[in-house]
C-alpha cells in the first residue's frame, strides 16, 4: 500500500485487513471499491451467516475514518440513525456496509481492545423486547442497534471467505 494507511488516527488497522488490501482482495482505492462492489465480493450465504437480513456487502477502501471524524465532517447520518450511545465514535472505524440504501455500516470497534477490535454492524429498526413474569416477551419498541458480527477482524475475514473465493476460477479475480 502507498503511504501509511496502517493507522486511522491512533488506531492500528488489523494486520489481516492490511494483508487483504495489499493483495487486492479488499479494495485499495475508490476505483477498486466501485469495481469490486458492483457485484458483491462475498456470497449471499456468507453475508447472511452474520447478517441474516442482508444480501450483499460493500467493502470500503482506504483511507478509512472514524465515526467521530465523519460526524466532525458533517455527516448527519450518525446523529440521526447511528445509535451513538451504544458505541464510542472515537474508537469506531467504518470499513464496509451492506450496499446502497442499506444504511447499515460495519465498523471495527476498538472499545474492548486497541490491538484486536471486534466487528459490529448497525441493524436498523430492531424490535426490542423484554421478558415478563409469564415467560413471554413484551414488545418495548423499535430501535437501531449495534450487533456483533465477529469477536476479531480475523474471524470476520474468515466469515467473508475472501481468500477462498480468490482461489475459485469463476470469481473473475
Amino acid at each position: 500500500m502507498d503511504g501509511d494507511v496502517t493507522l486511522v488516527g491512533d488506531l492500528p488497522l488489523p494486520s489481516r485487513l492490511i494483508t487483504l488490501i495489499d493483495s487486492g482482495l479488499w479494495p485499495r482505492d475508490s476505483n477498486e471499491a466501485i469495481r469490486l462492489n458492483m457485484r458483491s465480493p462475498v456470497s449471499r450465504e456468507r453475508v447472511r451467516s452474520f447478517a441474516p437480513d442482508q444480501d450483499k456487502i460493500c467493502l470500503y477502501s482506504p483511507p478509512f475514518s472514524t465515526v467521530a471524524r465523519r460526524i466532525a465532517n458533517g455527516d448527519k447520518f450518525w446523529s440521526k440513525f447511528g445509535a451513538l450511545e451504544q458505541i464510542s465514535p472515537e474508537l469506531s472505524v467504518v470499513i464496509a456496509d451492506f450496499g446502497l440504501g442499506s444504511d447499515s455500516p460495519i465498523l471495527l470497534d476498538y472499545r474492548e481492545s486497541i490491538a484486536s477490535p471486534t466487528v459490529i454492524r448497525l441493524k436498523l429498526n430492531s424490535l426490542l423486547g423484554g421478558a415478563v413474569p409469564n415467560g413471554r416477551t413484551k414488545v418495548l419498541g423499535w430501535a437501531n442497534v449495534w450487533l456483533r458480527c465477529a469477536n476479531t477482524f480475523d474471524a470476520f475475514a474468515d466469515l467473508l471467505g475472501l481468500e477462498e473465493q480468490a482461489l475459485r476460477p469463476d470469481t473473475g479475480r
